[in-house]
């Protein structure tokens, strides 16, 4: 039972729907039961059929337009009509003068439907309602004091009170019923706002700090490709000064041009890393697996960092072992990562050492670029995956998006990746990747392991060392 008028309550009155149609349906209940009532009422006291029949109609009318109404056959906004012709500007009237006039407790419901109109219509059509009600329940007042035969009056005065005392009730059980709804409509509403404000704060803070990232992130570009321009702009310059020169120096010229492609090769690289962000963010990163010799790739960014000659005078070592199964990735995004990482620790370490592992356990082989450099404090190595942060110095910006961009790579392929960093004492970064399907079925593990824990590879891992 309980259940059933749950239900009820949630289907006519959920605070889901206007409260327009909220009342409307409260009237609908209240004109069903308030018809029967009166009806059974009139009977007792032996009133005139007329008025009973009167009752029992508004009663059946009530029920058909809730169900009507409800079933989506009629609007609510012509439904509102049918109660405010048929009921209160016919019906009222009629009762009016068939159950004792003024002196009975139809004027209360006179009050009552005026207000009622107040709620269910907007605008004109609510100014012309109420005015047309005003106008036709004065004139029924008038006429009943002019022509008192035209009323049937109670026979006695306790006949009145009980009259004028339900509709004191009626009217006013249905008012407070109206009110107590608009009630806890404005309070679901302004609920809602209030979640609204808190869900539109939130995102006017996001948004504030995607248009300081962007901001940060158009300076740190301009920052990282100004850079090279700068050295390119001089060496063309130092080259043309050198060939006014005479005799003129070949081999500066072509020292020069060497360092000046160099740097182009860095914005090049730059420019390679935005457009795959932009990709990334797409959702459209193409990826080319097969089977790769991780080892290789190691071994050939580790010569290319030598090749540079620009490695801030560090001591580059890699520690590679020999005949490691294949891994399944995209070769080229795979190198793409490596080359990031070894240039990181290239440019932020000065007379320092740089070292690249490798090592293997179950079915997984890790990667790890380490390095003596500045190294930086936990706030900024949890920021540095996630794009541009700037350093400690403030002048310009340590990491570009070529960590970021290593991460979504990795992450890509299956792998994890991570950074380990304390100031002052260096950097350490590793990520990891499975092996081919064929050459391990063990499970995987997570850069956070020691490689010392796992499986050693067949064969010891060979050193090589590089002095920049």
């Amino acid at each position: 039972m309980s259940s059933a008028i749950a239900k009820l309550i949630a289907r006519y009155f959920g605070t889901g729907l206007d409260l327009r149609v909220q009342s409307f349906n409260l009237l609908g209940f209240a004109g069903v039961a308030a018809g029967v009532i009166v009806a059974v009422v009139s009977i007792l006291n032996g009133v005139d059929f007329p008025n009973i029949a009167m009752n029992l109609a508004a009663s059946a009318l009530a029920f058909l337009l809730l169900r009507l109404t409800m079933k989506k056959r009629l609007s609510y906004h012509a439904g509102s009509w049918i109660v405010i012709a048929a009921v209160f500007m016919l019906a009222f009237p009629a009762m009016f003068f068939t159950a004792g006039g003024y002196r009975s407790g139809m004027p209360c419901f006179f009050v009552f439907s005026i207000i009622y109109t107040a709620i269910m219509l907007e605008k004109r059509e609510r100014l012309a309602a109420i005015a047309a009600e005003l106008a036709l329940y004065v004139a029924c007042c008038v006429l009943a004091y002019r022509y008192p035969q035209t009323v049937a009056w109670f026979q006695s005065e306790s006949d009145y009170l009980a009259d004028i005392i339900m509709g004191i009730i009626a009217s006013s059980g249905l008012l407070t019923a109206v009110v107590l709804l608009h009630i806890r409509m404005y309070r679901a509403r302004q609920r809602q706002v209030d979640e609204l404000n808190g869900e539109l704060a939130e995102r006017n803070a996001a948004l504030t700090r995607v248009d300081r990232m962007k901001t940060d992130f158009l300076a740190a570009v301009a920052h990282e490709i100004r850079t090279p321009l700068d050295f390119i702009v001089a060496g063309c310059q130092d080259t043309v000064d050198i060939l006014g020169e005479t005799p003129v120096s070949t081999g500066e010229i072509i020292s020069n041009q060497e360092k000046m492609k160099q740097r182009a090769i860095r914005i090049d690289a730059i420019v390679m890393d935005l457009m795959d962000t932009v990709a990334i963010e797409q959702g459209r990163l193409p990826l080319s697996l097969g089977s790769i010799d991780l080892a290789a790739l190691l071994k050939s960014a580790c010569d290319a960092a030598l090749e540079k000659g620009d490695n801030n005078n560090n001591r580059l070592s890699c520690r590679l072992p020999d005949g490691l199964p294949p891994i399944t990735a995209d070769a080229a995004r795979i190198e793409q990562v490596i080359t990031n990482l070894v240039s990181n620790a290239v440019r932020h370490t000065r007379n320092g050492e740089i070292k690249i592992s490798l090592t293997r356990a179950g079915g997984v082989q890790t990667v790890s670029v380490e390095d003596s450099g500045e190294g930086m404090d936990k706030e900024l190595s949890e920021a540095v995956m996630k794009g541009y942060a700037p350093s400690t110095k403030g002048d310009y910006w340590r990491h570009g998006i070529g960590l970021s961009l290593c991460r979504q790579i990795v992450m890509s392929h299956g792998g994890e990746i991570r950074i380990d960093s304390e100031r002052g004492r260096g950097t350490r970064v590793t990520f990891a990747l499975k092996e081919a399907p064929e050459a391990s079925d063990r499970e995987p593990i997570t850069p956070s392991e020691e490689s010392g824990n796992g499986e050693r590879s067949p064969t010891a891992p060979s050193e090589e060392s590089y002095n920049g």
